[in-house]
C-alpha cells in the first residue's frame, strides 16, 4: 500500500512519543532529555512521511509500482542535510523555521475554514540551534531499517 510505511509499529512509536515528548514531558521536565529525545523521534518517521508523500503521489498519478530504495535514500538524505543545517548553521536554522512555521500554518487552516480553530497567525517555528543535537542522526537508521524491509517484504510478496 502506498505510503504504508507510516504504519508500521515503530514509526508510529516515534510519531508518539514526539507528540508526548513535545507535548507533555518538555512542559513538566524540559532539558537536554526532552530536547534529545524530539530529535530522536523526528528523525526516526520524518523521512517515511516524505516517502509516503512521494508514493501517494506517484499512486495517484497511477505510477506507484511498490515501494523503492531510491525515494527513501534520498528522503533521508534530505532530512539529514536540512537537520545538519537547521542545527549547525544560523541562516539555515532560520530558513527551517520560517518553513516549519508556514507549514504550521498551512496545516492549521483547513481546521480554523471549518470553524474547529480560530484563524492561524503565521508564526516561525523555534528550532534551537544546538550542534550536540547532531547525535540524533542515529535515529535515521530507524527510517532506514523500516524502509528497507518493507521493500523486501514486497520484493518476496512479488516473487511468489
Amino acid at each position: 500500500m502506498a505510503g504504508g510505511s507510516l504504519l508500521h509499529p515503530a514509526a508510529m512509536a516515534a510519531v508518539a512519543l514526539l507528540l508526548v515528548n513535545d507535548h507533555v514531558l518538555k512542559a513538566s521536565s524540559p532539558g537536554f532529555l526532552t530536547g534529545k529525545l524530539s530529535d530522536f523521534a523526528g528523525l526516526a518517521f520524518f523521512p517515511l512521511v516524505l516517502v509516503s508523500a512521494w508514493e501517494l503521489a506517484t499512486a495517484a498519478a497511477g505510477r506507484w509500482r511498490g515501494p523503492s530504495a531510491s525515494p527513501l535514500a534520498v528522503a533521508t538524505l534530505a532530512t539529514a542535510v536540512v537537520f545538519i543545517g537547521a542545527k549547525s548553521s544560523a541562516s539555515a536554522n532560520a530558513a527551517v523555521e520560517a518553513a516549519l512555521g508556514w507549514l504550521q500554518w498551512v496545516a492549521a487552516s483547513p481546521l480554523a475554514a471549518i470553524g474547529l480553530t480560530a484563524h492561524p497567525v503565521y508564526r516561525p517555528a523555534v528550532v534551537v540551534q544546538d550542534p550536540t543535537d547532531l547525535v540524533g542522526l542515529a535515529a535515521l537508521a530507524v527510517c532506514l531499517f523500516i524502509g528497507h524491509n518493507r521493500i523486501a517484504s514486497s520484493h518476496q510478496l512479488g516473487d511468489q
